[in-house]
């Protein structure tokens, strides 16, 4: 069968096959170029949010919380007994109230207490 068909006709098959991968690749490639636009654009959209702390409480066998440790506002080893703290707060806690510091993500190292 295939002798059958001219030189031409296989030409104009081929064209025609290549002309529908240009218009795919094309297609592609506007998408593509799509997605880094709007990744550009959310990469330039707000800067993250301060960091922040929070306090972990701990129970006491009579129901009463208190104070753990301090923690950064990302750390999951703070558990789910927390209340968020402003940086002045943090500070307090770490340096006159006697809370430590969580060693795993540091919160004196970002306050600055040496």
């Amino acid at each position: 069968m295939y002798e059958s068909v001219s030189r031409l006709e296989h030409l104009r098959s081929v064209r025609a096959w290549l002309l529908w991968q240009l218009r795919r690749t094309d297609a592609t490639i506007a998408e593509l170029e799509r997605q880094e636009v709007m990744a550009t654009r959310a990469a330039r959209a707000l800067p993250p949010p301060p960091r922040g702390w929070k306090l972990a409480m701990r129970r006491a066998g009579d129901g009463r919380a208190t104070p753990d440790a301090v923690h950064t506002g990302d750390c999951g080893m703070a558990g789910k007994n927390t209340k968020p703290l402003a940086r002045e707060q943090a500070l307090r806690a770490l340096t006159e109230d006697g809370v430590t510091a969580c060693p795993y993500c540091r919160p004196d190292t970002d306050l600055g207490v040496l």
